[in-house]
C-alpha cells in the first residue's frame, strides 16, 4: 500500500512538473510585442452570421500582456456603419510543449468561441481554424501582415471544401499614440 501511495504521489508530481513546463517564458511570446498598445481599425466585413451584406466600420483595440507576459489579450470593439456593435477578445500564447501558437477567440453576447492554431509564415502571422456549417467543411485563414511599428493589416478568409471563398473581415490598424 505504501508503494502504491508513493508511486501515485510521484506520478502526480511529475505530471504537475510537466504541466508547469508549459509556463516557461520563451522569446516566442515577445513576437507579439508589435501589437501591444491601443489601436484604431478601419474595418470591412460581415457584421453578423447569416447576413450576406458587407459593412464598413471602425474598431478600438487594446492589446496587453497577461499571465506574467506569457500571453496577450486583444480586447476589440467594432462599430459597424449600420449601428451593430461587436465585442470580442483574442488570447494569444506560445505552447512550448507542442511548439506552436495557440489563439483563443471569444465573441461577447454570442456562443461563438474558437481555439485556433497560429504560426509565422515569412513576415506574416497566420491563424487557422477549421469547422463545418450548413454549407459544408471550411477553413478560416486569418493573416496579420504588413506589420510596421505603428500599423498592420489583417484579413480573414473562409474557404469551403467546394472552392467557394468569402472574406469575413479585413482591417487596417493604426496605433493610437498618446501625446
Amino acid at each position: 500500500m505504501k508503494k502504491i501511495i508513493t508511486l501515485t504521489l510521484l506520478l502526480m508530481m511529475s505530471s504537475l512538473f510537466m504541466a508547469g513546463q508549459n509556463n516557461i517564458e520563451t522569446n516566442k511570446e515577445k513576437e507579439f510585442s508589435f501589437k501591444i498598445g491601443k489601436w484604431k481599425w478601419n474595418v470591412k466585413g460581415l457584421a453578423a452570421y447569416g447576413d450576406p451584406k458587407t459593412y464598413n466600420g471602425t474598431a478600438d483595440s487594446h492589446i496587453y500582456y497577461i499571465n506574467d507576459s506569457l500571453a496577450t489579450i486583444d480586447e476589440h470593439t467594432i462599430t459597424w456603419e449600420h449601428g451593430v456593435v461587436t465585442k470580442a477578445i483574442t488570447y494569444r500564447t506560445y505552447d512550448s510543449i507542442n511548439n506552436k501558437y495557440m489563439v483563443v477567440f471569444a465573441q461577447a453576447n454570442s456562443s461563438y468561441s474558437a481555439i485556433i492554431e497560429g504560426y509565422w509564415e515569412d513576415e506574416k502571422f497566420v491563424e487557422i481554424e477549421k469547422g463545418t456549417d450548413k454549407y459544408g467543411e471550411w477553413v478560416n485563414r486569418m493573416e496579420i501582415y504588413d506589420i510596421k511599428k505603428d500599423s498592420h493589416k489583417a484579413k480573414l478568409v473562409r474557404s469551403y471544401k467546394s472552392g467557394f471563398k468569402i472574406t469575413i473581415i479585413e482591417y487596417d490598424a493604426s496605433r493610437i499614440v498618446n501625446k
